[in-house]
């Protein structure tokens, strides 16, 4: 259970970011990975997110800082998250796979998990698909991004356990301040 908590807190602190980015990488303007400036800058967050598929739901906080990676097209994003079970450290490397015209994400945390997804972004909602592994089991996961207004925005993500989706955490993200 704790994995898939581990898990799912960690990947929630990394896809923040609502406010576009106040640079962008090297390349022209109209490039697909130049959208990935929307997780540019420093967050907060600050929702609830279940401590596994029967867990109940309970208060998980973090940061995050998401930067171009050498001046672009790709993000390194570091963050740290806490929960009832504890912090979790995590980095992440977000970037534009145009042979598949998708966006992709990979990731690592201190706990051994290790996260994959691709995404889309339409109309401003950036949705994600992938799984985190940990010890061999991979536990399916989807996370949709919304803006809120206010460079803010919110998450939900869902996990699948069985072929049967559910919710496992709810979380706003907000600038944090300099």
């Amino acid at each position: 259970m704790r994995q898939v908590a581990v898990a799912v807190i960690a990947l929630v602190c990394v896809l923040v970011g609502v406010a576009g980015a106040s640079a962008q990488p090297r390349g022209a303007d109209d490039q697909p990975s130049n959208q990935l400036g929307f997780y540019i800058g420093r967050w907060t967050a600050e929702g609830q997110a279940k401590g596994g598929p029967a867990g109940a739901f309970g208060r998980v906080t973090g940061e995050e800082t998401c930067a171009w990676f050498s001046g672009g097209p790709s993000l390194v994003c570091r963050e740290t998250s806490k929960d009832s079970l504890g912090e979790t450290d995590s980095i992440y490397i977000l970037a534009y796979d145009a042979g598949k015209k998708v966006y992709t994400m990979y990731g690592t945390d201190n706990y051994g998990v290790v996260y994959a997804a691709t995404g889309t972004l339409e109309k401003d909602i950036w949705r994600w698909v992938g799984e985190t592994r940990k010890d061999g089991v991979a536990t399916p996961t989807r996370y949709t991004f919304r803006p809120s207004g206010n460079a803010a925005r919110t998450m939900e993500v869902e996990t699948s356990t069985r072929g049967v989706w559910s919710r496992s955490a709810n979380i706003t993200y907000k600038r944090a301040a300099r």
